[in-house]
């Protein structure tokens, strides 16, 4: 007899254990699949995001993963040297712990996946996820009702059957589910290859009492990064590398050499531990999703490494796609939300990998066509514009189209994510999403009316929970202003805050009858017949 799970995740990286992660959170138990022993050594993605530590922050995991963060973290800058020990040739600014626009809550850490898999990982077990590591898929066929997988240990060989509702691939950049599926990609390619090589070594006589989070070498034998993994002599060396070379092409001799070279000690004492290589390139599939099987993460885009977007990118997925299948799987809602995760990460994808590749191209110069399409860290992050069924669109409202928005000047519409404030209850101040949990939120303006009783029977009648804050009622008369400018409403209008925390409707004013219609926007969200 199978076993049986909601959600069959495939991964167990960083995207996969968030999915889980996020899953567990809202009361649903997934079961995450990893054919590895254990979460990656491999430091890879070298930061979380302001985005990505909002959710932290949400799931009281922030102080926890900010006590991982990398060894120098706390120093922020960069340095680029011909090697450790021989010439310093400059220093910049990393992407690092403050917001200058005060759109987010919170700001970068510093952390790689090595340090920060292992959090996600515990809070999912916590909260109920089922992860099982040494366990691959081979094979799986969908119907109309669910799928149905084929698990194998990989230290015995033994077998399993699981029936699955759900399917969520998050199995990477060369992706086995994403191929079965037929699914192509599109974009540029691969501009070249990053070799990770793990060593120890004795450097701090050549670090010479400098601070720096990482160390960029340019010199004949090598060009990539160096950056230290813990306190003591653990160190990893990313050097750049053709597209069609890989790490399987250097011999432990070759690695040692390259450490040497990027030190500047051709007589350096050196011990290799592991060594991995990965592509730099910018792929999008041509779809996220194929019946009831989705792809997150590295299955759906990649991207260059630059500006820190592409795993945290996936977490995003994961949070998206999260609540909707909670929300599908409890039968609060209809099939037709499951629609809006494509609907609203694919335009998004394509514009944070078209980004990724301009910071990229940036260092060999950019024609003024491309250049003028960057766009500033914090739009990136927090500016996106979700048009989908699970937004609910202003009858008659300008719409230009754009995939994002300056979150510096918010527009307060349905598909934005909901503006930074600063909320005051039972006389505790919290900013806005550190409250926003995983459920939904109606935020009224002072002259609130009936909006609270609206949200309580729009309750009952969607079996939806709808907490409701009155700004104004606590906050002082300066912050409930800046709420409504923010929100586009007046003060007895309204916002809905979907689980995510993005807008997903707004009524500018009161209407006659609240209640009705709440309810009846909540039904139309949720994909679902009145």
């Amino acid at each position: 007899m199978a076993e049986r799970t909601d959600v069959l995740i495939v991964g167990g990286s960083m995207v996969g254990l968030a999915q889980a992660l996020f899953l567990a959170q809202q009361g649903i138990r997934p079961l995450l699949v990893e054919r590895h022993s254990e979460v990656s050594a491999h430091p890879r993605a070298q930061a979380a995001s302001p985005r990505t530590m909002e959710l932290m922050r949400a799931l009281g995991l922030e102080r926890k993963v900010r006590a991982r963060e990398n060894p120098h973290a706390q120093y922020g800058d960069i340095l680029q040297v011909e090697s450790l020990a021989g010439a310093e040739l400059g220093r910049f600014d990393g992407p690092f712990r403050h917001d200058p626009n005060e759109v987010g809550t919170t700001g970068w850490t510093l952390i790689g996946q090595d340090r920060f898999e292992p959090v996600l990982l515990e809070k999912a077990g916590e909260l109920g996820a089922d992860i099982r590591f040494g366990t691959e898929l081979i094979g799986y066929e969908q119907d109309a009702d669910g799928v149905t997988a084929v698990l194998r240990d990989v230290r015995d060989g033994g077998e399993t059957t699981v029936r699955a509702s759900y399917l969520v691939a998050a199995d990477g950049v060369r992706s086995p589910v994403r191929d079965g599926l037929g699914i192509g990609t599109h974009g540029q390619g691969v501009f070249g290859r990053q070799m990770n090589i793990i060593f120890r070594a004795s450097l701090d006589e050549y670090v010479d009492g400098r601070r720096f989070f990482l160390c960029f070498v340019s010199n004949d034998r090598v060009k990539g990064v160096l950056g230290r993994l813990d306190g003591g002599d653990r160190w990893v060396l990313a050097p750049s590398l053709p597209p069609e070379e890989t790490h399987a092409e250097f011999s432990a001799e070759d690695c040692v050499d390259m450490v040497r070279a990027a030190v500047g000690v051709p007589d350096l004492d050196v011990a290799v531990e592991t060594v991995s290589s990965w592509e730099i390139a910018a792929r999008v599939a041509d779809r996220f999703r194929s019946g009831r099987v989705f792809l997150a993460g590295d299955s759906a885009h990649v991207m260059p490494p630059t500006g820190g977007f592409g795993g945290n990118m996936g977490v995003q997925d994961a949070h998206n796609l999260a609540w909707k299948l909670a929300l599908v799987l409890r039968g609060r809602a209809g099939a037709g939300l499951l629609d809006s995760y494509e609907e609203e990460r694919f335009p998004v994808a394509e514009f944070t990998v078209e980004q990724g590749v301009i910071r990229y191209l940036q260092r060999s110069g950019l024609d003024a066509e491309v250049a003028a399409r960057h766009r500033s860290e914090t739009t990136v992050l927090f500016g996106h514009v979700y048009r989908s069924g699970a937004v609910l669109a202003e009858p008659g409202a300008d719409d230009d189209g754009a995939t994002v928005e300056d979150p510096a000047q918010p527009s307060g519409r349905p598909g934005t994510r909901a503006p930074h404030f600063t909320l005051r209850s039972g006389g505790t101040d919290r900013p806005l999403h550190d409250v926003l949990t995983g459920g939904w939120l109606l935020l009224t303006g002072p002259e609130a009316g009936l909006w609270e009783r609206a949200a309580g029977g729009a309750s009952r009648l969607t079996g939806v929970d709808i907490a409701c804050h009155r700004v104004g009622a606590e906050e002082p008369a300066e912050v409930a202003e800046d709420f409504l400018k923010k929100y586009g409403i007046t003060a007895s209008g309204a916002a809905l805050v979907r689980p995510d925390g993005f807008l997903a409707w707004r009524s500018a004013d009161q209407p006659a009858d609240p209640a009705v219609e709440l309810s009846a926007v909540v039904h139309r969200l949720l994909s679902r017949d009145l």
